[in-house]
């Protein structure tokens, strides 16, 4: 594995000061964000435990940032704070690249035993209840007869709980043995760093186990060899931010269980990135581990999140497979993003805070501005998927084609939607000649989900016929012209135009047959405004994302910068819904609103056009004039379009500014399978690309 790239940024949250994090109200720590060669991405967190690390954040810090790439080796570094944030990145990077879990990766097995911080009686109660078998109780100094008190009143909540101690060093060391008698009849595993130099205590057995802690730090190897073997010595508590990292802990919890002691994994109130690692730790290093229960830092802190390339190929679907049954935050990007975009978005995944429920972050196409990050629950998720398929129905033989990138909404709802349904999912793929083609590729499904770029260039082969096998293909991410549908349909496709948007992960209403209007899926509620004044389309429904990455929330309802209009469906008598453009996309040309949907749809009406857009341009008589831009075949004839335009177009809609892609023309975004206008990379017209293309006057008789 070569690491290309190493980003490092600050974090810091707040604690609530209970539990382990007694007496700390802020924590502050560096997260280093690798990538690999394969576009793989992994995350560490170096977080220094003020009065207990040997090094700094500053140490850290400087230290992952003089990180030299290319490298495929390990770095060792002298900050050990740091070097487990390396080996964390690492090995997060290696679990995407391999597409397992990071416990997988360091040589997990089953998940390690929790041992749950409690402070009082009602604490072991509520830890009981939940199944907590290990309760670990911090004790003090001040008054040791209240710490017996309470300890007995916690042993009495909990009475099948075992129990360990931390003195956190605080107990004078002439009162150790006599305390740890006065404990002896509480069933008590061991005593975490009672004093100051706790290993001068280990050489005779004691009534209770000692442990060493955070001593561990300043101890060389050659000192911890040396009371492995001392009768006190009850156990090990490896602190991975302390000792140097995931390597050096493995090797202390193996020489450990060689000596018959326990070795414990624990952490240092890292934030969900250390955390996590620190669990994946705990059920890598075995032998009856007790791994780390959460602590009050993590409630203001995101769960960890996993950043995948949202490129098309088996392998990708089966990671993010395995990513939606895991408890990962899932982040799925588009690796044909500019390099700055993509930076940009990792940046936000890695650093914005998250609710509780969150579970997949998506991107907008950005094609009307600059992409937001929309956060998904995994209710939203189940209730997107369980509309979809209440809508086609369900067949044994059903086999959705993955044609769109997993990174935009319409992409991963299909890996959704099958994982929840048992369908198989098929990609494009290859075969010994190179990529197969997407007309081959749709031959082999039942299902297809496409944007109207795709279809156009499926039907610019004249030969092209749809396969009898494939029962309904929904064509959503932007308008679709009537011709083009009608082509298709004519072609043997049943094709389901489909409404929706990233915040309500796709499809939210589809026709439920050619030619009938958009009707809202089951649980949907959609308002909107009439023929007359179309309104701002407005959403409701189990499926609408819970908030964007700013914080912004999203649910209850959902207010689009679509225009649209409700009328009655005439097959059914509910509503239905026309979308007649976007709010923020209208052009007003001399004081007339001119809708760019409007336009496209007689533009895409046009013999020879395969694709259109328009848009407005800046003009000093009527402060906007309409272009556009079209994508054309060899037979399109330009007097004869200008001329068809005239007679549909009202004089304010009409384009006055054209520029054309295709024959005769220096055609920029012709490709192998026909030509087409600018697109995103989640297959969107760009709209900002082709306002800038090489464009000339248009004039009208």
């Amino acid at each position: 594995m070569t690491i290309v790239s190493v980003r490092t940024h600050a974090q810091r949250w707040t604690l609530d000061g209970t539990g382990a994090a007694r007496g700390r109200t802020e924590r502050a720590s560096v997260i280093v964000t690798v990538e690999t060669a394969g576009g793989h991405i992994g995350l560490g967190e170096a977080a220094p435990l003020p009065g207990m690390s040997t090094d700094t954040l500053e140490d850290a810090q400087r230290e992952l940032a003089a990180l030299a790439v290319p490298f495929t080796a390990t770095p060792r570094l002298r900050s050990p704070s740091a070097q487990f944030a390396i080996e964390t990145a690492l090995a997060n990077a290696a679990a995407a690249e391999r597409g397992c879990t990071l416990a997988e990766v360091l040589g997990g097995a089953q998940p390690a035993e929790a041992a749950v911080v409690v402070d009082s009686e009602w604490h072991a109660d509520v830890a009981a209840h939940a199944g907590a078998t290990t309760l670990k109780v911090k004790v003090g100094a001040a008054d040791f007869a209240a710490d017996l008190a309470r300890l007995l009143a916690i042993h009495r909540a909990a009475p099948g709980a075992t129990l360990r101690l931390d003195a956190n060093r605080s107990w004078p060391a002439e009162r150790v043995r006599e305390r740890l008698f006065a404990l002896a009849e509480l069933p008590i595993e061991f005593l975490e760093e009672p004093c100051d130099d706790a290993r001068a205590l280990l050489r005779d057995p004691l009534p209770i186990p000692i442990a060493l802690d955070e001593s561990l730090a300043t101890l060389a190897a050659s000192q911890i060899e040396g009371v492995l073997d001392a009768p006190g010595l009850g156990a090990l508590v490896l602190k991975p931010t302390l000792l140097g990292g995931i390597t050096a802990c493995l090797a202390l919890a193996a020489k450990a269980r060689a000596a018959g002691k326990a070795a414990v994994i624990s952490h240092c109130l890292e934030g969900s990135i250390g955390f996590e690692a620190c669990r994946a730790l705990a059920s890598a290093a075995g032998g009856g581990v007790h791994g780390v229960a959460p602590h009050p830092g993590l409630r203001a802190f995101a769960q960890p999140r996993r950043i995948i390339p949202g490129t098309i190929d088996r392998r990708t679907v089966e990671t993010i497979e395995r990513a939606l049954d895991a408890t990962d935050v899932l982040a799925v990007l588009n690796p044909k993003l500019a390099p700055t975009e993509l930076a940009r978005q990792r940046r936000l995944v890695e650093t914005a805070p998250l609710p509780p429920d969150a579970k997949v972050i998506l991107f907008t196409s950005g094609s009307t501005g600059e992409p937001r990050g929309i956060v998904l629950s995994r209710a939203a998720l189940a209730a997107a998927a369980d509309a979809s398929w209440q809508h086609l129905g369900r067949r044994d033989d059903d086999r959705w084609l993955l044609a769109l990138s997993p990174a935009s909404a319409g992409g991963l709802a299909v890996i959704v939607r099958c994982r929840a349904a048992g369908v198989p999912v098929e990609t494009i793929g290859t075969n010994e000649v190179g990529e197969v083609s997407l007309a081959d590729a749709l031959a082999r499904c039942t299902l297809a989900s496409l944007v109207p770029a795709q279809l156009s260039l499926l039907l610019s082969d004249p030969d092209w016929r749809c396969p009898a096998s494939v029962r309904a293909v929904l064509l959503g991410g932007a308008a679709a012209p009537p011709a083009l549908v009608a082509e298709a349909v004519r072609r043997g496709m049943t094709v389901h135009p489909t409404y929706g948007l990233t915040e309500t992960f796709g499809q939210v209403a589809t026709a439920p047959h050619v030619g009938a209007p958009l009707v809202p899926l089951p649980g949907v509620e959609i308002a909107a405004g009439t023929r007359a004044t179309p309104e701002r389309i407005r959403v409701r429904g189990p499926m609408l994302a819970t908030q964007y990455l700013d914080g912004t929330p999203i649910a209850p309802e959902l207010v689009t910068e679509d225009l649209g209009v409700i009328e009655t469906d005439a097959d059914g008598g509910g509503p239905a819904l026309v979308v007649s453009g976007r709010a923020d996309d209208v052009i007003i040309s001399g004081g007339m609103n001119v809708h760019p949907a409007e336009v496209e749809a007689v533009l895409a009406a046009t013999p020879g056009v395969r694709m259109a857009c328009a848009f407005g341009v800046a003009d000093e008589r009527w402060g906007q004039i309409v272009g556009a831009a079209i994508a054309v075949d060899a037979s399109f004839d330009r007097r004869t379009a200008i001329s068809a335009w005239h007679e549909r177009l009202p004089p304010h809609a009409r384009p006055r500014r054209l520029a054309t892609v295709g024959p005769g023309s220096a055609a920029p975004h012709s490709t192998a399978e026909g030509v087409t206008l600018p697109l995103l990379p989640g297959g969107k017209v760009d709209r900002r690309a082709c306002s800038a293309l090489p464009g000339e006057p248009v004039h009208y008789r």
